[in-house]
């Protein structure tokens, strides 16, 4: 993992591939940034059994990376809802017979268990909401609760499971209009329907709250699942400020995490249909040229050890004509075609 640094240096944090959890070093009490909806307790129009066999393991399987103590949370109101006709969230769960199979009511009763339970303060109260041109409603105690704690510059992200259609909003980032005692205001949030929807969450949390330089890897795991990131990596040694820096960075490696394997195999390896696409998308990535290749100790400068092995990072993406690299190795077999971050840096030999 990227090291620590005292000034300027980064800190991060080496978690299993795959994980999207929290990093520790950001965990405080009060650390959440999902909100569970009360919406997704609400099962009484799925009267077939495999529908609401589906919908249980569908929120299941969203809440399953989420439940570890700190990161997903949900408002006590909750355990009081009618989740199936004449039945209580808190009877369904811990009932035999109430309508649950066993097993679903198990797993469902381990995971929000393991959810922090919101008392509501008066902030929570439900108001009236709306996205875009769509209905303004009275919203439950979880997304009012979520959209304070954004209005007060907390990236946060909404869960609503894909089952769930009031509201009826997609999956993102969003800006919701509030009804407040002062009149209206607006506030970005996210909304999380699928486990697909993380990346996106941790990206915006990067600009969102303008994560400082330090911790710019506690988050990148999360953010961009697909990427390695060499030990060696430092912001400071990008020639731009890491205010300029940021935005470009966190779009660049985005793409590459969700893009640049696939378009490689769709474009057979032809290096200026990639190169295209990435244009497309107001990005710049190119691989090395012939004549950096002809120059021995230029292309060392490539070569990055990571995790005992070295790796050649023969593409890179660039801010500006002159300045601002990031060299990147192409996909690597033996680690399920991640693509290993070698370099940042402002300008190499070439």
């Amino acid at each position: 993992m990227p090291g620590v640094e005292s000034e300027a240096g980064q800190s991060g944090l080496d978690l299993p591939d795959g994980c999207v959890l929290v990093p520790s070093d950001h965990a405080t009490a009060d650390d959440y940034r999902v909100v569970v909806g009360e919406e997704c307790f609400d099962w009484r129009e799925l009267t077939e059994p495999d529908s609401l066999r589906d919908a249980l393991g569908a929120l299941a399987d969203l809440l399953q990376p989420l439940a570890d103590g700190r990161t997903a949370a949900f408002v006590d109101a909750a355990y009081d809802a009618e989740c199936l006709p004449s039945t209580k969230l808190v009877d369904a769960l811990y009932s035999p017979g109430s309508g649950l199979s066993h097993d679903d009511r198990i797993r469902l009763q381990k995971l929000l268990d393991k959810c922090r339970v919101i008392e509501p303060a008066e902030a929570d109260l439900p108001r009236p909401v709306r996205v875009a041109d769509g209905s303004e409603r009275e919203r439950s105690w979880g997304i009012t609760h979520a959209l304070a704690r954004a209005a007060d510059g907390r990236a946060m992200s909404i869960l609503l499971a894909p089952y769930v259609s009031q509201p009826d909003w997609p999956a993102g980032w969003l800006a919701v209009t509030r009804k407040t005692e002062e009149g209206y205001d607006e506030v970005r949030a996210h909304v999380l329907r699928y486990a697909a929807d993380m990346p996106g969450f941790w990206r915006g949390v990067y600009t969102h709250e303008r994560v400082p330089a330090e911790r710019f890897f506690a988050f990148a795991r999360h953010a961009f699942p697909r990427l390695l990131f060499a030990d060696s990596l430092r912001m400071h040694h990008f020639k731009g400020a890491y205010g300029e820096v940021l935005p470009w960075l966190v779009r660049l490696l985005g793409a590459l995490d969700d893009h640049f394997a696939r378009f490689l195999a769709e474009c057979g390896g032809d290096q200026n249909q990639v190169m295209r696409r990435f244009r497309a998308m107001d990005l710049d990535i190119s691989p090395e040229s012939s004549n950096t290749k002809k120059n021995a100790k230029a292309w060392e400068q490539r070569n990055v050890s990571h995790e005992g092995n070295t790796y050649r990072c023969e593409w890179h993406g660039k801010r500006r004509w002159d300045r601002d690299r990031v060299h990147f190795s192409l996909p690597i077999p033996e680690r399920d075609d991640r693509i290993l971050i070698g370099v940042f840096v402002g300008h190499l030999a070439t």
